[in-house]
């Protein structure tokens, strides 16, 4: 989108790579996923994290260190909160395949989740805001950082007294009717530009949402369940499958079983059994390339398309804060016309007489328990005006000040985007790269295994001849 353009203080890389199964004692308390460790079981996955920056707040331009997973979420958590007006990326799922099978140790699961906390710590890097932030120095180069995070957590968010704080907390009530409110108003007034932004978020979200269900529809699901590599991919389908609707072709388990009825066939035919035997382990192997295909580029690609709605989500979210924002714009700005017309009703008044207390049945009810109760009405009206001038003098500023917010708003929204398409586009070309390579080791790797089918049948038909 044309306009403000991000802007970067350096450059900043890291690396996630290199895990490593830790194991502990029983005595050192519990495990990653709140499960205590007994004897000396593998209890948490610890990986490694190299990082290169040319930030000038860096005090070194080369980190080394070891985080586990609860660390990466602490520091999402601790953007969230400090960055509540930028677009965070989403952390990795937790409890997703190998927690379901009880094999979160497997090498296959462990290499997936590097990938994604690799594409979770690029997002944060390539952020202008967000590369500078002091916890982000902190979890990359600090050899304390439990102390760090401890520090983090016990800071108060600002330096306003507690009595200011108190004095400045809405109520429950006042929060739930605030929420209540901004969910069911509108902008009366709507931004073209973020119109055409949230458009574009949800037609790439219902492409992501398509290309998944299509990855979902012809990947391969292997059928062999005592194979504990099988029983993952099988769990990848109950996780991911179920709740979109995508049905699944057993690929892979059609070419297992037309290789095994083969090998049956090939005993009853003494004159073929071994051309038929030859074919039966070519589709075994095409078959067993179809589930490393699965494994290593097809279930990759659908847990970043998953990750790219996650982020989409985080976009929107943005996209609402910023809309509440205008809210409060235009309700101080309705509340600020009301009192001036109010003001302005109850001045005429003097020249023309009236009711101070307005019209209609509750201003005609009013006004007769004023003349009970003997009020002096030309005293109530300049009263209730001076009461008029100070809250209209208190809403200019409020509305003013909401005014500026908005603006400023807007203008970061824009820039988060600017930001946020950048990335998708690297994204993008990663994606389409992973697909295409994938692609072409798994027929490459295919056709040699069918030239080696169609050299040795014409080798058995020339030895027949002869």
């Amino acid at each position: 989108m044309p306009g403000t353009e991000p802007s970067w203080s350096g450059e900043l890389r890291v690396l996630v790579l290199e895990p490593r199964i830790e194991t502990r004692s029983a005595h050192d308390g519990q495990a990653e996923d709140g499960v205590p460790s007994t004897g000396s079981m593998p209890t948490y996955v610890s990986y490694g994290v190299r990082a290169e920056s040319a930030l000038p707040h860096f005090a070194c331009p080369h980190m080394a260190t070891r985080k586990r997973f609860q660390d990466f979420a602490f520091l999402h958590d601790a953007l969230e909160k400090e960055f509540p007006a930028c677009i965070i990326p989403p952390l990795p799922g937790k409890h997703r395949i190998g927690y379901l099978t009880g094999d979160r140790f497997s090498h296959e699961f462990i290499q997936r989740r590097v990938a994604e906390l690799q594409q979770f710590m690029e997002r944060i890097c390539r952020h202008p805001i967000l590369q500078r932030a002091g916890i982000l120095e902190q979890f990359l180069a600090s050899h304390e950082w439990h102390i760090a995070m401890h520090n983090h957590s016990g800071r108060p968010i600002t330096a306003q007294t507690s009595d200011d704080a108190q004095a400045h907390t809405p109520s429950l009530l006042e929060s739930m009717s605030d929420t209540i409110v901004n969910t069911f108003a509108r902008v009366r007034k709507p931004d073209p530009r973020f119109a055409a932004i949230d458009a574009a978020l949800d037609a790439e979200d219902g492409g992501a949402t398509q290309l998944e269900r299509v990855f979902l529809r012809n990947r391969t699901h292997v059928s062999d369940h005592d194979d504990l590599r099988m029983l993952e991919v099988a769990a990848f389908d109950e996780l991911y499958a179920t709740p979109i609707g995508a049905s699944i072709e057993d690929l892979a388990s059609d070419y297992r079983d037309f290789s095994t009825a083969l090998h049956k066939v090939a005993l009853l035919e003494s004159g073929l059994t071994k051309p038929m035997a030859n074919v039966a382990e070519a589709l075994r192997t095409y078959s067993d390339m179809h589930t490393m295909y699965t494994m290593g580029t097809t279930d990759t690609l659908i847990a970043r398309l998953h990750s790219t709605r996650a982020f989409l989500s985080a976009h929107k979210a943005l996209l609402k804060h910023r809309e509440a924002e205008q809210l409060d714009f235009e309700g101080l700005t309705d509340y600020l016309s009301h009192e001036t017309t109010e003001r302005a009703r109850l001045e005429a008044l003097g020249a023309h007489g009236g009711n101070i207390r307005g019209t209609g049945l509750r201003g005609y009810m009013r006004s007769t328990v004023d003349k009970v109760w003997g009020v002096d009405e030309e005293q109530a009206r300049i009263e209730r005006m001076q009461r008029l001038d100070d809250r209209i003098h208190e809403l200019h500023g409020a509305a003013e000040a909401a005014r500026e917010n908005a603006i400023a708003m807007n203008e970061h929204v824009v820039q988060e985007h600017n930001v946020f398409e950048l990335g998708r586009r690297r994204e993008l070309v990663q994606f389409l790269g992973a697909l295409a390579d994938g692609n072409i080791e798994m027929h490459t790797k295919g056709l040699a295994v069918f030239d080696k089918l169609v050299k040795e049948l014409e080798e058995g038909v020339d030895e027949h001849d002869t």
